[in-house]
């Protein structure tokens, strides 16, 4: 064959090579492409009428996602439903055990989505539902990068954060610098004064008894365990009836408060915040803000609407105002925040929402139910 024919057909075949991978980079994805894909979902998602998600209690949380969802979208209803993460996984599991599919998404703590929803197979990879290119673009998010609880199958999206206060008291009957020690909570004047949140089921409870395990090692984590057990003065898993123990003073103190107490603060509550320990640092949650796409789904065109619109600013911000969570997208304020809630540069933070780390070992589950089980 002619030469000149040869290179003429090399080139061709290497300016079509170079056209296919140019195509299908992310930056090569063009408006149209989304564009359809979001059209296609939304009009889909109007036609089943509603998305059913299952999310953190309280008021001002529900509030704030039926109405700014209403507001974004008025053509799809909401019908959300709030509670501690076990038990919306208790009644996921119930409804899937007698072949009834409810529920669209849910927004929960990452030892409940790897503890109870990823076991029971009940999710879907979430990340190939994200659609808007203000959901899609990593300069958005902190760190360049979409956070995932289970970082090899992504089924768990971690789009908040925050450092849960070991400890919260009355401020009438104790001072901040008496208790902002780990071993100081063992003092004899102590005993009987402690509510604890219960560390068997996922929750608060658990994540501050896992961060203990972690920074203090098992031996040391289990003689700690044992103490506090004696020390304590109520173990309890009614997030809210502990914290309004200590604002009432029958307890003046509480290990592992939860994350409600944001909301009660802002309807009047007034307690004392140890927000890290002098010893031992604190650790990073992601609380309540783990999302899942449930799988077999009754309206699956209207969760792709509802995730994507959660993680718009406006939808993380809404999200932010309710909850008191330090968002990971970088553009949504954090001036209403608590300071206890905002991590600090100098203090030493264990994550612990990796999946990983998200749920207790064997042995961990094994001694606790030994300790403080019912």
């Amino acid at each position: 064959m002619n030469n000149r024919y040869i290179r003429a057909a090399l080139f061709l075949g290497t300016v079509g090579f170079l056209s296919l991978v140019w195509t299908n980079t992310p930056s090569a994805q063009t408006k149209a492409t989304w564009q359809e894909r979001w059209e296609k979902a939304l009009a889909e998602a109007k036609k089943e009428g509603k998305v059913v998600v299952m999310a953190p209690p309280g008021d001002l949380i529900r509030d704030a996602m039926t109405q700014g969802f209403k507001k974004a979208y008025p053509d799809i209803s909401m019908e959300y439903s709030g509670a501690r993460g076990g038990e919306l996984a208790t009644r996921v599991k119930a409804e899937r055990d007698a072949g009834i599919y409810s529920v669209d998404i849910v927004i929960s703590g990452t030892s409940t989505a790897n503890s109870y929803f990823k076991p029971m197979k009940a999710l879907d990879p979430i990340e190939p539902a994200f659609i808007l290119p203000e959901v899609m673009d990593l300069k958005y998010w902190r760190d360049s990068r979409l956070e995932f609880s289970d970082r090899s199958t992504r089924y768990t999206l971690v789009f908040a954060t925050q450092n849960p206060p070991p400890l919260i008291f009355n401020p009438a009957q104790v001072k901040a610098e008496d208790v902002d020690e780990l071993n100081e909570l063992l003092d004899p004047k102590w005993k009987g004064k402690i509510a604890v949140q219960d560390p068997i089921p996922s929750g608060t409870g658990q994540g501050g008894f896992r961060w203990l395990w972690h920074v203090l090692g098992p031996e040391k984590a289990k003689d700690f365990y044992r103490k506090m057990h004696a020390q304590a003065g109520a173990i309890d898993r009614d997030q809210r009836r502990q914290i309004e123990w200590v604002a009432q003073g029958k307890y003046p103190l509480h290990l592992s408060p939860g994350t409600i107490m944001f909301q009660l603060s802002k309807r009047g509550l007034k307690f004392g915040v140890v927000s890290e320990l002098k010893d031992y640092g604190s650790y990073l949650s992601a609380g309540f803000a783990g999302a899942m796409l449930v799988n077999k789904a009754p309206h699956p065109n209207a969760a792709k609407v509802f995730l994507n619109w959660l993680l718009t600013r406006e939808g993380q911000t809404a999200w932010s105002n309710a909850m008191g969570y330090v968002s990971r997208r970088l553009d949504v304020p954090t001036d209403h925040i608590p300071s206890y809630w905002i991590p600090k540069p100098k203090v030493k933070y264990w994550p612990s929402y990796y999946e990983e780390d998200s749920t207790l070992t064997p042995e961990q589950e094994k001694f606790l139910k030994e300790i403080f089980g019912r």
